[in-house]
């Protein structure tokens, strides 16, 4: 359920989008090869035509207390990017550890997750665009955010 502050961010999201939010979610872990990378999480969320992704600073916390060692404020460079949706051209599954290695060696070297991955690793989800780019996502809904995709771009066709 959304409380006032979430509605009144997501009515905001939306005049800027120039249309109403139709899918989002939030990625506790995300990164694009050869770009950023965020480990505390990137709110994603679409119109149908455009997929945005945004991040917020926050303070690093276990059970509410504060950790030790905080950067200062003004280390933090918001994230905040889009693309549109019908320029994805394949959502994969793939193992953390696949994508861990494509980032380190700037270099995607992943392959989709067989069975036995599946089944023993941690997955994440791979977006790969028409011009290249590709991106790494820990999805809360594999499957629900790839069927959403996958409608948004027959309603463009």
């Amino acid at each position: 359920m959304d409380t006032g502050d979430t509605i009144a961010f997501l009515k905001e999201r939306e005049e800027k989008l120039g249309a109403p939010i139709k899918f989002r979610t939030y990625t506790p872990w995300f990164a694009k090869l050869g770009g950023e990378r965020r480990d505390w999480g990137v709110f994603l969320y679409t119109d149908g035509k455009t997929m945005v992704y945004e991040d917020f600073d926050r303070e690093p916390m276990i059970l509410g207390i504060p950790l030790p060692g905080r950067k200062k404020k003004d280390d933090y460079v918001k994230l905040e990017a889009s693309f549109p949706v019908k320029e994805i051209i394949s959502i994969d599954r793939v193992t953390r550890q696949d994508a861990e290695a494509s980032l380190k060696r700037n270099h995607d070297v992943s392959r989709n997750a067989g069975w036995f991955s599946k089944a023993i690793r941690k997955l994440v989800t791979k977006v790969t665009l028409s011009d290249g780019s590709i991106f790494f996502m820990e999805t809360m809904d594999h499957k629900k955010f790839k069927e959403m995709i996958e409608a948004f771009q027959k309603e463009e066709t």
